[in-house]
C-alpha cells in the first residue's frame, strides 16, 4: 500500500471513532426527567418503573447508622386516594453491619403476594445518632 492509501485508512478510522463517541454521548447520557434518587439510597430493588413478578422483594440499602421505615400504597395510585400502609417492623429483615433492609411478600405477612399492576413504595429514613438527617422517597413500579 501507498502512504496516500494509509492515510485514508486511518482518517476513516479517525471518523469512525468520533462518530461512535458521538453517538454514545447523545444516546447514552440521562435526559434529566423524573426525580432522582437521593444520595441516602445506596441500592434500591426493584428500581423504578421496572417490571417484576409477583413475589420478589423489596431491598434498599442505606448508609450503616440509618433506620428506614417502608410503606406501600395499597390503592397503587397515590394523590387523594392513597392508601398507604406502613410495614411491620416484625416482617422487615435489617442487617446492621451492611445498612441493608428486605421485605419480601409471604405467607403470615402484610401481601401474600403482590397484586398485578403499580406498586407505589414510601421510603423514611433517619439517622439512629448523631446529627438528624430525616427523608422521605416515593417510587413506583409494576407488577406482571
Amino acid at each position: 500500500m501507498s502512504p496516500s492509501q494509509y492515510r485514508y485508512i486511518y482518517a476513516g478510522l479517525g471518523f469512525a471513532l468520533i462518530a461512535v463517541i458521538a453517538f454514545g454521548w447523545a444516546f447514552g447520557r440521562s435526559d434529566g426527567s423524573g426525580p432522582s434518587r437521593p444520595d441516602v439510597i445506596e441500592g434500591l430493588s426493584p428500581l423504578p418503573g421496572d417490571q417484576v413478578p409477583r413475589q420478589t422483594p423489596l431491598e434498599v440499602d442505606v448508609p450503616v447508622g440509618y433506620e428506614l421505615e417502608m410503606w406501600i400504597d395499597f390503592r397503587g395510585s397515590g394523590g387523594a386516594e392513597a392508601n398507604w400502609v406502613k410495614i411491620p417492623a416484625s416482617e422487615i429483615v435489617h442487617v446492621p453491619e451492611t445498612g441493608v433492609y428486605s421485605w419480601r411478600p409471604g405467607l403470615n405477612r402484610l401481601l401474600e403476594s403482590w397484586i398485578p399492576g403499580e406498586q407505589r413504595v414510601r421510603l423514611i429514613w433517619n439517622t439512629t445518632t448523631g446529627i438528624p438527617d430525616p427523608g422521605r422517597y416515593e417510587f413506583s413500579f409494576r407488577v406482571h
